[in-house]
């Protein structure tokens, strides 16, 4: 439908848009400051929501959700509405903490919280390995939906391999410029972007299809397939299983836990104030942005029901194509448009914020605390852009032969991360918690989120949800078992002390002006 030469003109175009904004960001940081960090960030909440909101959407919001909701049905989308309605409830007990003794202790990684806590090196190492791991598959989720977005908006023109190449080059020099507050301002302005995007398709594909009356909609669907609204799904793919340990992956896994959402809602925010914003006007966003998702699974299924499992993940360019383009060709057009520019938005979005962090792990937990490798600080923004740029090598050649599906990369990532929540927790919380217990959690949790997906079978349905119960086990019979001296804690606790009595009273004086 569209030119091939469109499509490069508006990759290069979008580029120029990336690098302009990370240079302002970088000399306005360098003019204020004096220097440039591109691992770390301080932002105020309306950067901070919209950032955290793009980096949390992904590829998900075009391809992995609305063929989710075609697979899954009403019911799937309701699991999507219960986790969102436990982040407030999440962030308060855990994120808030974070952020707390972040301002006094300026963390770069999500390990350096569960090291300030257990003074284990040996844990550092092994969290930043899993959290890492986590980032590779789902870098290359995003570079796999753009590229399919531009090879369906060209028919087929474009090459697959060149568009990774194309897009994997636009996210590593954008990252390696600019670092996580030039990510942060650009997903503002992406973030609002995809959003406008998706609901215009939702209202398009519903005006084409069945006149703008969603009544008229759910009615094809019931003489359709009826099962859209009931438990397992018109793909019978949601088990009791998933309908616990999806919404419960999501939860904590894919709310909490991924590095880039970890150090979003726990270090960026500029005051106590940003974070409950945060908390609160995050699932608003999210049920927003969901709500659209499930019903352009709706429209879909009622126009075309029965699509093979690997094309429901297509279903907007299948509906542009098949039913928008004989309606009026230009609307075909601007949707195709509007499709491909939301896919890259929301999916560049999320691959800058990963990549960021990624490389602050290797930089950080890996580089300088695990080989004991020292950088002079005037070297130490280089190498930072070297990791990025070797990261983002490996997420593009891991993205050039990918999985069928961009679900089955996005959720692996979720899962894995899933083990390390209950030692968070626990390090927050009860003092008797031992490093010994923190490391073997880590370890023993991951091995059997792993197992459940190459072993036992069970992975796609539970999720990380048996090796999250695992290592909350493990955390309090080997914390029981083990000792820890209480001076390696000690500066924990002082630290969440001294910013609890300094940021909370400061916003309870705040609230009563």
């Amino acid at each position: 439908m569209l030119k091939s030469s469109t499509i490069w003109i508006a990759f290069a175009l979008y580029m120029c848009f990336l690098i302009g904004i990370a240079m302002y960001v970088t000399m306005k940081e360098r003019r204020e400051s004096g220097s440039e960090n591109l691992l770390t960030a301080s932002i105020p909440w309306p950067i901070l929501v919209m950032t955290y909101i793009a980096s949390l959407m992904s590829t998900w919001v075009f391809f992995a959700g609305p063929g989710a909701y075609y697979r899954g049905g009403m019911g799937y989308w309701l699991s999507e509405m219960s986790y969102i309605a436990l982040f407030p409830i999440i962030c308060h007990f855990t994120m808030n903490k974070v952020w707390v003794i972040n301002k006094i202790r300026n963390f770069t990684t999500p390990a350096d919280f569960y090291y300030e806590r257990f003074k284990s090196p040996a844990l550092r190492t092994v969290l930043g390995i899993i959290f890492l791991g986590a980032s590779f598959p789902y870098i290359a989720s995003v570079l796999v939906a753009i590229a399919k977005a531009a090879n369906i908006a060209t028919g087929g023109e474009m090459s697959y391999t060149m568009v990774v190449i194309a897009v994997g080059l636009i996210m590593t020099v954008f990252v390696t410029i600019g670092g996580v507050k030039s990510a942060a301002t650009a997903d503002t302005i992406q973030g609002l972007l995809f959003i406008g995007g998706l609901w215009a398709i939702v209202i398009a594909c519903l005006v084409v299809g069945f006149g703008g009356s969603l009544s008229d909609a759910v009615s094809a669907i019931k003489v359709n397939t009826a099962s859209f609204f009931s438990y397992p799904g018109p793909d019978g793919w949601v088990p009791y299983s998933g309908r616990f340990g999806y919404p419960f992956a999501c939860a904590i896994g894919w709310t909490i836990m991924l590095p880039h959402v970890f150090v979003r809602s726990g270090y960026f925010g500029d005051n106590l104030k940003t974070q409950r914003t945060l908390s609160y006007l995050t699932p608003a966003l999210q049920a927003f942005v969901w709500t659209g998702t499930m019903l352009i699974g709706l429209v879909g299924i009622a126009l075309a029901p029965g699509l093979p499992t690997g094309d429901t993940e297509l279903i907007i360019p299948y509906m542009i194509n098949n039913f928008v383009l004989a309606y009026n060709a230009d609307l075909a057009v601007v949707l195709m448009i509007g499709f491909f520019v939301g896919a890259t938005a929301v999916g560049l979005s999320t691959a800058n914020a990963f990549l960021s962090v990624a490389s602050s792990i290797v930089s950080e937990d890996i580089i300088k605390n695990t080989f004991k490798i020292k950088v002079a600080p005037e070297k130490q923004v280089i190498v930072n852009r070297c990791v990025i740029a070797a990261i983002g090598i490996a997420g593009t050649l891991i993205a050039i032969n990918p999985p069928q599906l961009i679900f089955t990369m996005i959720m692996f990532s979720i899962a894995i991360v899933m083990p390390l929540f209950p030692i968070l927790v626990f390090g927050i919380y009860w003092k008797k918690a031992t490093k010994q217990a923190a490391l073997i959690s880590a370890i023993v949790g991951t091995i059997v989120v792993l197992m459940t997906y190459f072993v036992w079978g069970i992975g796609y349905t539970w999720y990380g949800a048996i090796g999250m119960l695992a290592s909350t086990v493990l955390m309090v019979v080997v914390s029981l078992a083990t000792s820890q001296d209480s001076k390696e804690s000690q500066s924990f606790y002082e630290a969440l002390e001294q910013g609890e009595n300094m940021y909370y009273e400061v916003d309870e004086q705040e609230v009563s002006a």
